[in-house]
């Protein structure tokens, strides 16, 4: 076979002499680290560090870089390793429950509980009257009764993970019935179909994508059925020539045959939406009350509270889940619990559309919204108006979160454009999303978008200073 050359541009290139990795850790911006992060492990990262650069090679005439710039990439490196990997963001998009930005908003007096469990010792599972070993989720199951009407709930850590449980504990082996119009793909690509394998179950898709009737149930009974499974369309929509069999009809096939009957409601609404002027969501309540045995959804969607998936039911049901050895591997810990049970004792105030986050941004007036951004539009120097259009313009929120979908709450933005044509939309957008708070936007029609719904009252200064440095940065710096 022939000799290949290699190409003309390597022939120029050799490779890097580096300095060794003890002469890199005496440099002095990174022995002022040591007291912060020990030396063995700023070796790591410098190793780290020279394997990239071996990696490479340099253009000949070209000096390898020394020792002291090494120690300074790999102070960055460090520094970012102590700051966390989460940072504060601007949600700026008008997405409320954005999967991507953590979705719902804690309410303060849930954080300040949070810390207070968190900094100690708790009564996790402990029954302080008796001194024995308590369930961990007794306190949840107690408010979800009074909230809901349910017998009992556990927690576990998303929904997805509900599913499985369910699954697992009431149909191993067996046949879980679903429609195909709610075969339901959630993000990150995870689908009902795979749940359901993975924890053991088999799969018998009934009806068709737009129209299943309780016939089709019926006849796909048999002594091989673990349980009938109704999941919720929460994060698409089915329309036109469509029909489906409601809970309460499903309800009575469940009573009727001895086979257990879950709701996977997803959203987890506790609240009416057509308060905000939306579609109403079934609530849990309403699934309880129709007679669901087992209903499954989200802490963190229309609940608005930390990531969490509950099962509420029937006693006999979610005492299966919760003798599953699953459920260990599942069930959520100390912190969420704490949260959850916050959040939803905030659900017995008369207006818990005042003190729960989601509800709450969702409930704002839009004349407030327009008021408050030509308020923070008007406030900005007029420095920033030398380089960017700023305009108050109507648009349209999402709850998004994969609920209510379709539907969408009139909102108000602040559109910016660059003056300098050379600077586009997305370029503006991409240099706020990487200021010091960094502001999450949405581009339309070659404009950046603030979307004034999803920012909260404290975000206001830190938007202000990132779109002033923003500003510093593409324009006046240039100048």
């Amino acid at each position: 076979m022939p000799a290949v050359d290699r190409d003309d541009s390597d022939k120029s290139k050799t490779a890097m002499r580096l300095p060794q990795v003890d002469l890199v850790l005496r440099q002095p911006v990174l022995e002022n680290l040591v007291s912060v992060i020990d030396r063995s492990y700023l070796a790591v990262l410098v190793r780290e560090e020279l394997a990239r650069l071996r990696e490479g090679l340099r253009p000949a005439g070209c000096e390898s870089p020394g020792a002291e710039a090494i120690a300074a990439k790999v102070a960055v490196s460090a520094r970012a390793l102590l700051s966390g990997g989460l940072e504060r963001v601007i949600n700026a998009t008008g997405v409320v429950l954005n999967t991507n930005l953590g979705r719902a908003p804690l309410p303060e007096s849930v954080l300040a509980a949070m810390k207070e469990i968190g900094s100690g010792y708790s009564s996790l599972e402990i029954d302080l009257e008796s001194g024995k070993r308590g369930e961990r989720t007794r306190r949840t199951s107690r408010l979800l009764g009074v909230l809901t009407g349910s017998e009992m709930a556990i927690v576990v850590n998303n929904n997805a993970s509900s599913v499985m449980l369910a699954v697992a504990a009431l149909a191993h082996g067996k046949e879980v019935i679903v429609s195909r119009g709610e075969l339901i793909e959630i993000g990150g690509s995870f689908r009902l179909p795979d749940v359901i394998a993975g924890a053991g179950g088999a799969l018998k898709e009934v009806g068709t994508t737009n129209k299943t009737r309780l016939s089709d149930y019926r006849n796909a009974l048999s002594d091989r059925t673990g349980m009938i499974l109704k999941c919720h369309r929460s994060n698409f929509e089915i329309t036109g020539f469509t029909e489906e069999v409601g809970l309460e009809e499903l309800v009575s096939l469940s009573r009727e045959s001895g086979v257990p009957l879950v709701e996977d409601l997803g959203s987890g609404a506790f609240y009416d939406m057509s308060c905000f002027g939306l579609q109403r969501e079934p609530t849990v309540r309403d699934s309880i009350e129709a007679g669901a045995g087992l209903v499954l959804f989200s802490g963190d969607k229309l609940l608005g509270g930390p990531q969490a998936g509950i099962a509420a039911g029937s006693r006999v049901l979610v005492e299966k889940l919760r003798k599953n050895p699953m459920y260990r591997a599942l069930r959520a810990d100390k912190l969420v619990i704490a949260i959850l049970e916050n959040v939803l004792s905030l659900y017995l105030s008369p207006h818990p559309e005042k003190e729960i986050a989601v509800l709450a941004l969702a409930a704002i007036p839009l004349q407030d919204l327009e008021r408050r951004a030509r308020d923070f539009a008007s406030s900005l120097d007029g420095g920033i108006g030398e380089f960017l259009d700023l305009e108050v313009v109507q648009t349209r929120s999402a709850f998004g979160g994969g609920s209510t979908p379709g539907q969408s709450l009139p909102s108000y933005a602040l559109s910016l454009r660059a003056k300098d044509k050379s600077v586009s939309a997305s370029a503006l957008s991409t240099a706020l999303r990487r200021a010091q708070t960094p502001v999450i936007t949405t581009v339309n029609a070659d404009r950046v978008l603030i979307d004034f719904r999803t920012v909260l009252g404290a975000d206001i200064d830190p938007l202000r200073t990132s779109l002033k440095t923003t500003a510093e940065d593409l324009f006046i710096k240039r100048i």
